[in-house]
C-alpha cells in the first residue's frame, strides 16, 4: 500500500509540471497601434546571422518516437505503464496558458520500490509553431518567479526554481516538494515544442540526471524535427 500510495504521489507531482495546457481560450490580444511613416534610415544593414533551424510540425505518431527510449534510460529503469498519460489541465499555481498544446505525448519510467522508488518522466509538447510555443514558455517562466505554493488533489506542493544549463534556445528547471518525496523538473523551448524531462523520489532526486536527459531529449526531437 505505501509503494502505490508513494509512486501515484510522485507521478502526479511530475504530472504537475508536465502539464502546460491552458485553462480555457486564449484572452484576445488588442492589435498594435498604426503608427506613420518611418524616416529613411542611414545606418548600415546588419551583418546576416546564422540561419536559426526550421522545425517540421510532427504528427503524434512521430512525435511519440522522439521520446527518450528505454535504452537511453539509466541502469536499472523499466517502463512504467501506469505514468503513461497526456497529462491533465493543472498547472502551476493554475495560470492560464496563452495556447494549449496541439500535441502532447509523455513517457514514464520507473526504479526500485519502496522507499527507494525512483522516476523518470519525459514529454515533448508541440504548438501550432514556434510562437506560440515561446509565449507559453514564457508565460510559465514568469508564473513561476512568484509561484511558491500550490495544491495538488488535495495535498500541499512547493515550488523553486532550478538552476540548468543551457539548452534549446531556453531553458528553466523546478524543484517540486511534497509529503513523502522530492520532483525535479526540467524544460527547454525547442522551435515549436517545450521538451521536458523530470525525476522524483522519497530519499533521491538527482539535478545532474535531470540536466542529462533533458539534454539528451531535446537532441533526440531536434534529430527528428530538423528540417534537413
Amino acid at each position: 500500500m505505501f509503494r502505490n500510495s508513494m509512486g501515484i504521489s510522485m507521478i502526479a507531482a511530475l504530472a504537475t509540471s508536465l502539464t502546460l495546457t491552458g485553462c480555457g481560450p486564449a484572452s484576445p490580444r488588442p492589435e498594435p497601434a498604426a503608427s506613420g511613416a518611418p524616416a529613411p534610415s542611414t545606418a548600415p544593414a546588419p551583418e546576416p546571422s546564422p540561419t536559426a533551424p526550421t522545425y517540421k510540425i510532427l504528427d503524434k505518431k512521430a512525435l511519440t518516437k522522439a521520446l527518450l527510449p528505454l535504452s537511453a534510460m539509466p541502469t536499472g529503469y523499466s517502463r512504467d505503464e501506469s505514468g503513461d498519460s497526456d497529462g491533465s489541465d493543472k498547472t502551476f499555481c493554475n495560470y492560464r496558458q496563452p495556447y494549449a498544446a496541439k500535441v502532447k505525448v509523455s513517457q514514464s519510467y520507473q526504479k526500485g520500490g519502496g522507499l527507494s522508488t525512483q522516476l523518470i518522466m519525459v514529454s515533448l509538447r508541440q504548438y501550432a509553431g514556434p510562437e506560440q510555443a515561446k509565449a507559453s514558455f514564457d508565460k510559465m517562466a514568469k508564473t513561476l518567479e512568484t509561484c511558491r505554493k500550490d495544491t495538488l488533489d488535495g495535498q500541499k506542493v512547493t515550488y523553486a526554481l532550478m538552476n540548468l544549463p543551457g539548452l534549446g534556445e531556453r531553458s528553466l528547471g523546478v524543484r517540486i516538494e511534497l509529503r513523502g518525496g522530492t520532483a525535479l523538473q526540467g524544460f527547454a523551448l525547442v522551435g515549436p515544442t517545450l521538451v521536458a524531462a523530470g525525476t522524483g523520489g522519497v530519499l533521491n532526486a538527482d539535478a545532474d540526471e535531470v540536466a542529462d536527459l533533458l539534454g539528451k531529449q531535446v537532441d533526440g526531437y531536434s534529430t527528428v524535427a530538423v528540417e534537413e
